[in-house]
């Protein structure tokens, strides 16, 4: 008893302390500041391991708690301008070549606009860079763009409202779900999610469709579930391997006929967002950066290591490691989904294919953990269900925690100068 009242009161505690030290981190994310942010960082992040653990020992958090504490950080996110990365002014560039210049940002480049206000507030890196987000982000990007008009500050909060929205989002349907609240803290309280609302990344996006689409799945939803991994695959081709997935669950669950009309929407709307975004134009980029890698990939130091002592600093290595990294993520994408066919649902299958991409892919950064988190949110492996979630500030990790709600039963039947947007994943 003693040790349950200790339990409630440190946990109490430490969610004060995250959500201070989470409020006053965020708003400080520019360079400059990083000798008072990083220790408000590291202090929310010991608080929220501390909170998760007190939940899970003995359960003190109330779902209304989580979700107007999630709230408020979503707010303070929003308002916040972005500092940490320069991404959202390429979302809001790519957007205005289409909403503004009437062209294709699968053609050309930033640096044909000169006279575009937005140019000044990119990273130099993206000047040149053609878009490799996918034709929905597009769309959304142009939508947002022509609503937004010159305003910079309009331009920002459409994309970060829009990555709250989508917190909230699969916040919501957790509950709706019957996710204990020690789930909806993992995602609503999680500091590196707060941040990355902050910075208004794409990512968020993928990962509620990706969640809605499991959701979907395990109801046997399979034309819902395929519009919603189609979608979710148009914003970054990433989502494919979510999307394989749960179609290879689909045929184990409800029959190859079911997985065959899901396979085909998913298909058809991909075909479809491509076709109108220019076919083969709107992959060349993605084709063009294809070799590029990034420093938080596990790639790096073996990939500087045969630079150095095997092939020398006037060979080329990039080609060879993009290939070595898709076949790796290819192949224990495909082990870790298959171990997990056979659940209630497809959250771990796809969440866990997401979570290879993370950890094994040659082009990765923090927030990319997102897809995968959100991707695995709900695993009914008994009568009490397993909730899986990971998320990064550089390596990934997974927890498991057990709701209240009962499953039902199973129906019948390479280049490091690129800029993080550079990237086709």
């Amino acid at each position: 008893m003693l040790v349950g009242t200790g339990n409630r009161v440190t946990g109490r505690v430490a969610f004060v302390v995250l959500v201070v030290a989470t409020a006053a981190a965020v708003p400080l994310g520019a360079v400059a500041h990083a000798p008072v942010q990083l220790p408000l960082l590291a202090v929310a992040v010991v608080a929220f391991a501390v909170v998760l653990f007190c939940q899970r020992r003995t359960p003190f958090l109330k779902r209304r708690l989580i979700l107007g504490a999630s709230a408020l950080l979503m707010v303070l996110a929003v308002v916040t301008p972005p500092t940490s990365s320069e991404d959202i002014w390429a979302h809001v560039m790519y957007g205005r070549i289409v909403s503004v210049h009437h062209a294709s940002p699968y053609v050309h480049v930033p640096a044909e606009y000169p006279s575009d206000p937005t140019l000044t507030r990119m990273a130099p890196a993206y000047l040149h860079t053609r878009s490799v987000y996918g034709p929905a982000f597009t769309a959304v990007s142009a939508a947002g763009t022509a609503l937004a008009g010159d305003s910079p500050l309009a331009q920002r909060l459409f994309f970060q409202v829009l990555s709250a929205l989508a917190v909230m989002a699969a916040l919501l349907l957790l509950a709706r779900r019957g996710a204990d609240p020690g789930t909806l803290a993992f995602i609503g309280l999680n500091p590196v999610v707060v941040a990355i609302v902050a910075g208004g990344h794409d990512d968020l996006l993928i990962g509620v469709a990706i969640l809605a689409a499991v959701v979907a799945a395990r109801k046997g939803w399979v034309v819902g579930a395929g519009l919603l991994l189609g979608f979710a695959a148009l914003m970054k081709l990433p989502a494919l391997l979510a999307l394989v997935a749960v179609v290879a669950w689909i045929a184990v669950r409800f029959g190859w006929r079911a997985a065959a009309r899901g396979a085909l929407v998913a298909s058809a709307t991909i075909g479809v967002g491509y076709w109108l975004a220019g076919g083969s134009q709107a992959l060349a980029p993605v084709r063009a950066a294809s070799s590029d890698h990034s420093k938080a990939s596990l790639w790096t130091f073996p990939s500087s290591w045969v630079q150095h002592t095997i092939i020398g600093s006037h060979g080329s290595y990039a080609d060879a490691l993009s290939t070595a990294a898709v076949v790796a993520v290819l192949v224990v994408a495909a082990v870790v989904a298959a171990s997990r066919l056979r659940d209630l649902d497809p959250a771990l299958a796809a969440g866990g294919a997401m979570l290879v991409y993370l950890l094994l892919a040659a082009y990765v950064l923090p927030w990319y953990a997102w897809p995968g988190a959100r991707g695995s949110p709900c695993s009914p492996n008994s009568r009490r269900v397993s909730c899986s979630s990971s998320t990064s500030t550089g390596p990934a990790f997974t927890l498991r925690s057990s709701t209240t709600w009962s499953a039902p039963s199973p129906p019948m039947s390479c280049r490091s100068s690129r800029p993080p947007c550079s990237s086709p994943w």
